[in-house]
């Protein structure tokens, strides 16, 4: 193209003359008609000139609410924080959970044997067997206290049969704990953990404030089931009396009767886990009572 002034060839794209420094014309984004510099609008089709002619122009959005990206939406685990204090949302579910409590039976004495990059060391490896464990029978991993291990069966995820699944989870946490201590560098006595199991009613939800908050349980089903893990002996399960009604019909055990647990009032029924059943009877039914009833006088029928 050349220049309106001065008759320069000047490049395409360019807005100015090189030579004489003249604004050259502009093209028209909507038929290309090389208008004068200061048309606001094309003689030729009338277009706005550098916008083409179908061009739409969208109002600016006007903002209503923060949009929370997926990856951090409150659905389980949130609260809403404001200058009057916290207020809970609609995550709290209230449902059966099996809870397990596991710990490991003199920690404190291991740690004043042990370097603690060691016990750390130890520890880590104690809490990768027990997780392993605990989500191969479908549970979920609350948290660690120290040297101790809370885990739900029933909650985010419920099953039909999550005591059951806590007391396998049980025993293969103590037979882990087991082989761990066989190959890994302690003061020689056996890794040996003392586990209590409680199940009923608790509420799930967001526990905690800012990013201390995660999802948990709350309720005196938990506060049993850790009362039941101080009470154990060394390598012992205790359960609580609904744990073990919803699972003797796969499970043998001995009976403690009432005992009194501390911080509670009143007694409760305690059992200790001794070994599943080699020949589990129903779940349901006369039969996961211990009772029959056979049909008397019905022989031809049957027949």
């Amino acid at each position: 193209m050349d220049c309106s002034g001065c008759g320069f060839k000047v490049e395409g794209g360019y807005a100015f003359c090189p030579r004489c420094g003249r604004r050259q014309p502009v093209p028209c984004a909507s038929c290309g008609y090389l208008c004068a510099p200061d048309f606001e609008f094309c003689p030729k089709c009338g277009a706005s000139v550098g916008t083409p002619a179908k061009a739409v122009e969208r109002p600016a959005p006007t903002p209503s609410r923060t949009i929370v990206p997926p990856s951090r939406t409150p659905s389980l685990l949130a609260n809403i924080e404001s200058e009057d204090g916290l207020h809970p949302v609609s995550d709290a579910d209230r449902r059966t959970v099996t809870v397990l409590f596991a710990d490991l039976c003199g920690f404190t004495t291991l740690s004043e044997q042990l370097d603690p990059e060691v016990m750390q060391a130890l520890q880590n490896e104690l809490f990768k067997e027990l997780t392993a464990a605990v989500r191969n029978f479908g549970g979920f991993v609350d948290k660690f206290i120290g040297d101790a291990l809370l885990a739900l069966f029933g909650a985010p995820v419920a099953h039909e049969d999550d005591p059951e699944r806590a007391l396998r989870a049980a025993l293969d946490m103590i037979a882990r704990t087991a082989r761990l201590g066989e190959r890994a560098p302690h003061s020689g006595s056996p890794l040996l953990l003392h586990i209590g199991i409680n199940t009923g009613p608790v509420v799930t939800g967001g526990l905690g404030i800012g990013t201390a908050k995660s999802y948990s349980v709350t309720g005196d089903t938990v506060n049993t089931a850790q009362r039941l893990q101080s009470l154990a002996a060394p390598g012992e399960v205790l359960v609580g009396e609904l744990t073990h009604r919803l699972t003797r019909h796969a499970f043998s055990y001995e009976s403690l009767g009432d005992v009194v647990l501390r911080g509670k009032a009143g007694g409760v029924l305690v059992h200790r886990l001794d070994a599943p059943l080699t020949a589990p009877r129903a779940a349901r039914g006369l039969e996961a009572l211990g009772l029959s009833a056979p049909m008397i006088g019905r022989a031809a029928e049957l027949n």
